[in-house]
């Protein structure tokens, strides 16, 4: 049976069992900072388990997308070396939010599997938390013979949320491949350390209790059911394979990289291992990619950087030196893409991005490769087995290498790698950036766990009004610890039961104002949310905040006013780049607030001056025609159907406010949104583009103003345009005349670089410094210093002397003006090899208190200490000496 058939025969089978088919949700999880992917297929439902949202429907199905690849769940190292692990995979799962439990949720896998899937019944086991005798006795009334049913405890087979919250056991149904597959003993059952024989190929969660902070178990009074079935592991059953890479999901792809590397599958071993790596993170960068994640060095970025940074090493040890995993974009599309539409509509994107990120990575090995061959050598010559952690920190945070690459590197020369020095550098450079962040997300983590023990609600009705009254519900400590009163000059945090200002969320800053009661005063400095609920962080200006009082609250209305104005103006340069540069446009990210707006979009290259024009020309022109704004709540499939934009990072429930801007002519921009909004575009005035740039591969920014400050930026363009006319006497032709000057400019420092190179070869003339060497142990050495001239002159007259001298010769001159030091090293070529200028240069460096650097062949350093300079000279003589 095909993968295809195997996931619409699940789905198809729940919905016949009143389960409502819901889509796969993004692979980036909406509103759950606590996650880095979407990992299960539960993630979606998170809210119907605790109980804050009702979808209108208690049973669903679904074929989530995953990833394991950061944090608790992290399969990376795992991947291509066995034959089930994998960074991107398939859930299929069926799910009850307080309707049916234990007995139904147990026919359902097993009618499923034995009497739709045909899986021998003889060939499948079952394992159950071990006090959970109910489940037993199901598994027991379904014909499951009792010694097929193993009893495991609380590791394998209990489940949670979190360290509090839902959970309760589980029960696993294992696929027995046969007695050759396991290890031999008449014990091997599932949970054998061996892990081959058995299989796992579904999982049922029964969330009957609610752990509290003490360890202790409620029963809740709706239980429920979470279930994950993995497609890749069916498949294997199903098509009657022991690795999850000889199925359908992944033949077509590892037979294209076959093909591309010219290397036949079933070689080699290792080189198997290589193309199953390149297979699986294809796949999961493939995904990621077109659910909006971007290469970076933080954060989801990160992960999908070292997922493709995997993937590119094992490319190498399939022989590639060039980038070409971008070119196998095209075999994951055509194995998925009919499923999932999101990589056949990001395809050009997909490879864009891939094709960047390794060109960067081959470009970061090449230059990190000269420090590491010289660590290692150093390492090996001082007769040690141990790569320090100090030059394995520096490959890390200067030249970007993986920790797993540099230990990959120094195996191959018999070397390990010293982490602990590593960890506690880390550490340290951590400590430094983030002990503030640490205090911050603590106080969050209270505040939420608060929200959701007490189920608060805040009424927003910011929409329509700026100031309101409410009352405040809960009162927090700047930690996030409940209190009762905060007084002056105090900052905390507080949930209201009204509020007018409007969280941050949609790329949109969170308001700010005030809060005003009987002899009380206090700022809100920001709002966010937390737990769908908005959360004011306040400052007492004037008495005591108490809690449960009623406040009268006033949002900064000047700021709340450019924030709409800024952020209609983003949904109108987002229509207008689509418009512009074609439909692979697609949000990366967004940020509005009173002074600026700055939007971030998929792209593949920097936009040309006339394509920017033409972006703000069109939206200049609506404005002109002033298109009305309209606000509209409907049902999310319906906001779809009528052409709507969503975003990756916003998570949607059933209804939606849409923004339209158009007339009865057309659409010009239409979008889900819930920020504020303008009732008419000709309230932006007008926009302006001040910046367009690269935040990382494929991914560009643009950054504009609107309104009043557009005209303020412009009325100071115009002044200084005035000032340019007066300052060359003319009106017209400032283009050419300037353009004139600048060339005159550049042509008269020229000679007067060509001027102070004469008059140092004059002075070394007239010094007869020009023959002057010095000879240790068979180097000749130039040791001068110039009695005028800068690091260019130096630089030039260190040429002059290598060409004179051509070989085993290194010249060191130095400069001195105005107090400032310029020194220069230089080696001939056949030295490199024994010597590098950077290092020589660094060891001088500090004798005329400065640093430098450079390459092996030259380098150069600054410094502010003249008296340095016979010092730096002197250290020469007695370093080189002592380096043969």
């Amino acid at each position: 049976m095909k993968s295809k058939e195997i996931r619409d025969h699940f789905l198809k089978y729940f919905e016949t069992q009143g389960h409502q088919k819901v889509k796969s949700s993004s692979l980036i999880p909406a509103a759950d900072p606590t996650l880095l992917f979407t990992n299960a297929g539960m993630v979606q439902f998170k809210d119907c388990f605790l109980g804050h949202n009702d979808l209108g429907f208690h049973r669903a199905t679904t074929a989530q997308k995953c990833v394991r690849a950061g944090g608790k769940h992290n399969d990376l190292e795992n991947v291509g070396f066995t034959p089930r692990h994998h960074t991107f995979f398939e859930m299929l799962g069926n799910f009850s939010f307080g309707d049916y439990f234990k007995k139904e949720a147990i026919h359902f896998a097993w009618d499923l599997l034995t009497n739709h899937f045909k899986i021998p019944k003889e060939r499948l086991r079952i394992t159950v938390f071990e006090t959970d005798n109910e489940a037993f006795e199901i598994w027991r009334e379904q014909g499951v013979k009792a010694d097929w049913i193993v009893r495991l405890g609380e590791k394998d087979n209990f489940w949670a949320m979190g360290d509090t919250g839902p959970c309760g056991p589980c029960t696993e149904i294992h696929y027995d491949w046969g007695e050759k597959y396991g290890c031999g003993k008449p014990t091997c059952k599932p949970g054998c350390p061996c892990d081959t024989r058995f299989l796992e190929i579904w999982n049922l969660v029964f969330m009957q209790y609610n752990r509290d902070a003490s360890g202790k178990l409620t029963p809740l009074p709706k239980p429920s059911v979470d279930t994950g079935a993995g497609l890749e592991r069916l498949s294997c059953v199903l098509q009657g394979v022991y690795s999850n890479y000889e199925t359908d999901l992944f033949i077509p792809i590892i037979q294209a990289i076959s093909h591309r590397v010219n290397i036949p599958i079933g070689k080699n071993k290792n080189l198997d291992i290589s193309m199953r790596v390149v297979a699986d993170h294809l796949r999961s960068s493939t995904f990621l990619i077109a659910d909006g994640v971007t290469p970076s060095n933080e954060g989801r970025g990160y992960v999908l950087r070292r997922i493709l940074r995997r993937a590119i090493r094992h490319g190498k040890k399939l022989g590639m030196e060039q980038p070409f995993i971008f070119e196998l974009v095209d075999s994951v599309v055509a194995t998925l893409g009919q499923v999932y539409p999101e990589i056949v509509k990001n395809n050009k994107l997909i490879e864009t991005m891939i094709n960047e990120e390794e060109e960067k990575f081959h470009e970061t090995i090449h230059r990190g490769m000269r420090v590491i061959e010289e660590a290692i050598t150093k390492t090996q010559n001082d007769k040690k087995s141990m790569l320090s952690g100090d030059v394995t920190f520096k490959l890390y945070d200067t030249f970007g290498f993986p920790v797993d690459l540099i230990e990959v590197i120094a195996k191959e020369h018999g070397l390990s790698v010293e982490l602990s020095e590593f960890d506690s550098l880390m550490e340290k450079q951590r400590q430094q950036s983030s002990v503030q962040h640490t205090e911050y997300n603590k106080a969050l983590e209270n505040i939420t766990k608060v929200i959701e023990k007490h189920h608060f609600s805040t009424r927003f009705v910011g929409y329509d009004h700026t100031h309101a009254g409410g009352k405040i519900v809960e009162l927090f400590n700047i930690r996030g610890e409940g209190i009762h009163t905060l007084e002056a000059q105090q900052e905390g945090y507080a949930l209201f039961d009204v509020t007018p200002f409007y969280a941050e969320s949609g790329g949109q800053v969170g308001d700010h104002g005030t809060i005003i009661g009987k002899g009380v005063e206090a700022k809100v400095l920001t709002t966010f949310k937390l737990a769908k609920q908005t959360v004011h962080k306040i400052k007492v200006e004037k008495g005591i905040l108490e809690n449960q009082r009623p406040y009268s609250q006033d949002v900064d209305a000047v700021a709340r006013r450019q924030t709409t104005i800024n952020h209609t103006a983003t949904h109108m340069l987002h229509a207008a780049l689509r418009k512009t540069l074609g439909e692979r446009v697609k949000q990366a990210g967004s940020l509005v607030d009173a002074n600026r707006l700055r939007f971030d979009f998929t792209y593949p290259k920097a936009l040309t001056q006339e394509e920017l024009n033409k972006i703000e020309d069109l939206v200049n022109f609506q404005i002109e025609h002033n298109l009305p704004v309209t606000v509209k709540e409907m049902n999310y499939d319906d906001a779809m159907k009528a052409g709507a934009l969503a975003f990756f990072d916003e998570k949607y429930g059933e209804k939606v406010r849409l923004v339209r801007v158009g007339n009865d002519k057309g659409d010009f921009s239409v979008e889900l949104c819930g920020g504020t909004h303008l009732n008419q575009i000709s309230d932006i005035g007008i926009i302006k583009i001040i910046s367009e740039s690269s935040v990382a591969s494929g991914v560009r920014r643009i950054e504009a103003i609107t309104s009043s400050k557009a005209l303020t930026l412009l009325n100071e363009r115009s002044q200084s345009l005035n000032e340019v006319e007066t300052l060359l006497g003319s009106k017209s032709q400032l283009k050419e005349k300037i353009e004139h000057l600048v060339s005159q400019v550049k042509h008269l420092q020229k000679e007067n670089e060509q001027l102070k190179l004469k008059v140092a070869q004059s002075d070394l003339k007239s010094t007869k410094v020009e023959t002057k060497t010095e000879k240790i142990h068979d180097i000749q050495c130039v040791l001068e210093q110039i009695p005028s001239g800068d690091a260019k002159v130096l630089r030039a007259l260190v040429d002059q002397f290598r060409d004179k001298l051509k070989e085993k010769t290194i010249v060191v001159l130095a400069s001195q003006s105005e107090g400032k030091v310029a020194l220069c090293v230089g080696l001939t070529k056949d030295l490199i090899s024994r010597y590098d200028a950077g290092k020589i240069v660094r060891e001088l460096a500090p004798e005329v208190g400065g640093s430098g650097g450079g390459r092996a062949d030259f380098a150069q350093a600054g410094g502010t200490d003249p008296n340095g300079i016979p010092k730096a000279f002197n250290k020469f003589r007695h370093w080189l000496e002592a380096n043969p």
